[in-house]
């Protein structure tokens, strides 16, 4: 599926950019939840279903390059919570985010998925799995339209993603990287942290810390 296709099945690149909405912080429509974070976007770009924003919700999070036991771990936390009714969010990297997706969507739940911009959906090997999104009355938002994205846009999307969620469930984990920049994020927004019980070093830190496991029986 190619850029051009992305999300309209067929129309114009104008005409994808036109079905973009514009969200102001003002905005009744604004999450309230990212509304009170320390830093929030003053300005939301949404394409989808907007109603997701307010709605209960979760973050999954993890490597892009998880092991067999992670890849367990995220299809069945995500299955877990998309059933219990939360909306699942997530960036749309390869790994753990592009499982928690595609579980939640093939268990009929909703998808809100945080990127840099919706003008450059990236990774191009997630496009296909943008558009389905979509199609399954999810979300993609993002706090820019710029074409051309910075690496810090990467790491400054990840307070979205802890914001817009009560709880940020961390699969599995390196001591740093994005998974840890969302976690540090969630501290500081005083959300609920989940950590599966692997012995990644990212995990195994949070599990020191005190942080509540979800461990499979």
């Amino acid at each position: 599926m190619t850029q051009k296709k992305l999300l309209d099945y067929g129309e114009s690149k104008d005409s994808i950019h036109q079905n973009i909405k514009k969200i102001d912080i003002i905005s009744t429509d604004y999450p309230y939840l990212l509304r009170h974070i320390r830093d929030p976007p003053k300005i939301l770009y949404a394409l989808g279903n907007i109603k997701l924003l307010n709605e209960p919700s979760i973050a999954i999070v993890g490597t892009r390059k998880p092991s067999q036991k992670g890849k367990e771990y995220a299809k069945i936390i995500a299955e877990f919570y998309s059933k219990k009714g939360f909306v699942i969010v997530s960036g749309l990297a390869q790994g753990i985010d592009t499982l928690a997706i595609k579980t939640t969507l093939n268990n009929g739940g909703k998808v809100i998925c945080v990127i840099p911009s919706l003008r450059n959906i990236t990774p191009k090997k997630n496009v296909e799995l943008a558009n389905d999104i979509l199609k399954d009355n999810g979300l993609l938002i993002s706090e820019s339209l710029d074409e051309r994205i910075k690496k810090y846009q990467f790491v400054k999307r990840n307070r979205i993603i802890s914001g817009l969620s009560f709880c940020v469930v961390v699969v599995e984990s390196n001591i740093r990287g994005g998974t840890m920049h969302t976690v540090e994020y969630a501290k500081k927004q005083r959300r609920l942290i989940i950590v599966a019980d692997l012995d990644a070093i990212g995990n195994e830190s949070l599990k020191k810390e005190g942080f509540p496991v979800f461990r499979i029986h």
